[in-house]
């Protein structure tokens, strides 16, 4: 190109630089042009650097798409600074910092790049392509993110693998511990930041925390972050810490998955009997600390097998989801049904005794009458029976309470069905649902 950079006063200017300076085609990212300390940093010729383009220099740089957003930044600011590393001739990489700003030159627009070398000399560079070279290429693509944080300025390194993991672009993150402080999870900030201290005050040899940290979308991923001072004073305080970040939402989605199936019914969503026990004793226990009344009830579908029978167990299931999404619309959110097997379920009603309980079944059993399951144009009416018992009435045991309410719901099955039955047990009386 007939360039200023290439004669005269100008070019000697450009190449004397001890910063690497690139022109650059803003559409192809091709490297037009470049200085000395340009292609010497980068262990090529001129002729060789010159086939070279943006995407294949610079190892944060994903594709021409990526690139075409950095672009348009650069444009739009007019001023842009980008930390990264370029890719030497023998496949090693060294950290750069870039500002690039645009110049109109000969009625074409270019941008113009000054990277600086942040390996401080040549012999530390030669260190690092040797001795460090697979460590830090495993520590800087193996991880999701690496960071690396000076403790006495506050500055926090953000590898652009971490940024890219939390959905940023290379140039965003404010390189300090605030920006990292300030993304994680509200519920886990305390947790994380007091583990952290207990890691820099030699209380724990390492630091290591799971918690949920905020995206460039507003959204929060699971990660799991582990690091370790690897420099301190002559006192002894921390100078320079090191770590790795690693995204676990997938493992923590499905840990949240296995046990939500591990304690709920699959079809009904809700819980199932091993969870329910657990449930119920709680509750159990809570009623009788604060000398408070709980109502148990055991519901079981009437005549559901011939449901299955003459409809298929497709139908069945609906009859069961409709059942569930009545009940749940319509008890207290104190309230905790659950299934207990098959067509049965389980029913806890703290602070309730059981006539406030008769009556609120009562009214369940005329929703679910006045709301059959609809199939295809036809309505299909379905009843239940119950029986329900009373802490402390009827027992003060978790299975004494079980058993009461089981005897009651047995005898409203052995009258006819379609039946709420109180359980007579320490002489309380029977009775009978009235419809």
């Amino acid at each position: 190109m007939s360039s200023i950079f290439l004669d005269g006063f100008y070019k000697a200017v450009f190449d004397a630089c001890s910063d690497a300076i690139y022109v650059i085609e803003p559409q192809s990212s091709q490297i037009v042009d470049a200085n000395t300390r340009a292609w010497l940093d980068l262990g090529m010729t001129r002729e060789q650097l010159l086939e070279h383009s943006v995407v294949t220099l610079q190892n944060d740089v994903e594709n021409e798409e990526h690139w075409g957003i950095i672009a348009d930044e650069i444009v739009k600011t007019e001023t842009f600074t980008f930390i990264g590393r370029h890719c030497h001739q023998d496949g090693t990489f060294f950290p750069v910092e870039v500002y690039t700003s645009v110049v109109e030159f000969e009625g074409r627009q270019l941008f113009i790049s000054i990277a600086r070398n942040l390996d401080l000399t040549t012999s530390q560079r030669e260190e690092f392509r040797t001795k460090d070279a697979r460590l830090t290429y495993a520590l800087n693509e193996a991880a999701d993110g690496l960071w690396d944080w000076n403790v006495a300025t506050g500055e926090v390194f953000f590898s652009p693998q971490l940024k890219r993991m939390l959905g940023y672009l290379p140039h965003e993150m404010a390189p300090t511990l605030e920006t990292w402080a300030e993304s994680i999870h509200e519920d886990d900030r305390a947790r994380v930041l007091g583990i952290l201290d207990g890691h820099l005050s030699g209380r724990a040899d390492s630091y290591n925390a799971e918690y949920k940290i905020g995206s460039r979308s507003g959204e929060y991923i699971w990660v799991r972050d582990r690091g370790r001072v690897c420099q301190r004073d002559d006192e002894g305080k921390p100078e320079r810490v090191v770590g790795m970040c690693h995204d676990i939402t997938h493992s923590k989605d499905l840990e949240d998955r296995l046990r939500q199936q591990a304690s709920h019914d699959d079809l009904t969503g809700l819980l199932n009997r091993r969870a329910g026990y657990i449930h119920f004793k709680q509750q159990l226990s809570y009623a009788q600390r604060y000398q408070q009344q709980l109502c148990v009830c055991l519901i079981d579908l009437d005549h559901f097998k011939s449901v299955n029978d003459n409809y298929g167990h497709l139908v069945g299931d609906t009859v069961l989801t409709h059942f569930v999404d009545l009940m749940t619309r319509t008890l207290r959110k104190s309230d905790s049904l659950m299934r207990w097997g098959g067509e049965e379920f389980f029913l806890l009603l703290p602070n309730t005794d059981t006539e406030s309980g008769l009556k609120l079944i009562s009214q369940l059993k005329d929703k679910i009458k006045e709301n059959p399951v609809s199939l295809e144009g036809r309505e299909l009416n379905y009843t239940f029976s119950a029986g329900l018992a009373g802490f402390p009435c009827h027992s003060q045991s978790f299975d004494g309470l079980i058993k009461c309410a089981d005897d009651a719901l047995y005898r409203s099955k052995d009258s006819g069905r379609d039946l709420i039955l109180i359980s007579n047990d320490d002489s309380e009386t029977e009775q009978k649902e009235l419809f």
